[in-house]
């Protein structure tokens, strides 16, 4: 039987009050892009009037982070879901994306929004900016995984090693926030207040639900020198937050922590995106661990950089 194409009369925008929670988490977690990112507890944390377009009764759903700025009302991206887009439990093809962003522009005509590796949509449809990022995985033995390394890489590890700098899973939530918003310290990204306290509500559920964990290194003096905040959802690995201080770059703590997380996961049906790993040389980094390189596309209506900035 010839699938059905998704027509815009298929497609409806609904409010955050208005959806159907259950059925829009059962299509996260039944769709075969589904994401962390995308069930309704963490689109409730990341953003507090996120809405959303749903085709039929949820068999594909787009989420949209919704703001406003001077009254107007505009969709947004988020330092915390880097990759929305649309979730679907059927075939995803570029018609059917191009009608969810049709149908998003019907609403907000003021828009920028991340899809996700899966999306595709026209070339002449709005502003497009190509995203890079890797991916890791984790199926084979840790040995092997190991072999695949760089000779960099392995030369990094051994200089983790010789300088005595140990890795440590269960750092406490409070140890983390404080961490990385010491002087000092380079982190994925500079938060303000809000933001802050965005990431302490993530923090505390997917500790809480077994969906994150936080691995710390700590040099030789037992000083504490990187962190990482680890999400694990839809057979998915996300590094969302990484932090580390100058010596923590010089002994490659951070690489020594995804080692050990590597070593701790391998032989599971995992994958590792290293999208908010903050590295010097990340591609390099990333493809010496054996990742590959994928893309995503961000997509918005406004063409001025300047304008894409300030409705962010």
């Amino acid at each position: 039987m010839k699938e059905k194409k998704t027509t815009l009369q298929d497609l409806q925008l609904i409010r955050n009050h208005e959806i159907n929670l259950i059925k829009w988490d059962n299509c996260i977690n039944n769709a075969h892009n589904g994401s962390i990112y995308g069930f309704s507890w963490y689109l409730d944390i990341v953003c507090d009037d996120w809405q959303a377009v749903i085709q039929r009764d949820y068999e594909a759903v787009m989420p949209l982070l919704v703001k406003r700025r001077a009254g107007i009302p505009y969709v947004s991206t988020s330092p915390f879901a880097s990759q929305l887009g649309v979730f679907s439990t059927e075939i995803i093809d570029e018609h059917m994306v191009n009608n969810f962003i049709r149908k998003l522009f019907d609403h907000f005509h003021i828009f920028t929004t991340d899809l996700n590796k899966f999306n595709r949509i026209g070339d002449n449809l709005f502003h497009q900016k190509k995203q890079l990022t890797y991916e890791f995985d984790l199926i084979r033995n840790y040995d092997l995984i190991r072999e695949s390394y760089s000779a960099d890489i392995r030369r990094d590890l051994e200089e983790t090693t010789r300088k005595k700098a140990t890795v440590v899973p269960g750092m406490a939530p409070n140890d983390f926030i404080r961490f990385i918003s010491g002087k000092g310290i380079m982190a994925t990204k500079g938060l303000n207040r809000e933001q802050f306290s965005k990431l302490r509500m993530i923090i505390a559920f997917v500790l809480k639900h077994g969906l994150g964990e936080i691995y710390a290194a700590y040099t030789q003096e037992n000083n504490l020198c990187a962190a990482i905040l680890f999400l694990k959802s839809n057979r998915k690995i996300n590094l969302l937050f990484t932090a580390a201080t100058g010596e923590g770059y010089e002994n490659h703590a951070l690489k020594g922590i995804i080692d050990e997380y590597v070593r701790q996961h391998a032989e599971k049906n995992l994958t590792i995106n290293f999208e908010h790993l903050v590295i010097p040389h990340k591609a390099e980094v990333c493809r010496g661990f054996g990742a590959k390189e994928y893309s995503y596309i961000t997509v918005s209506n406004l063409k001025s950089p300047l304008l894409r900035k300030i409705f962010s």
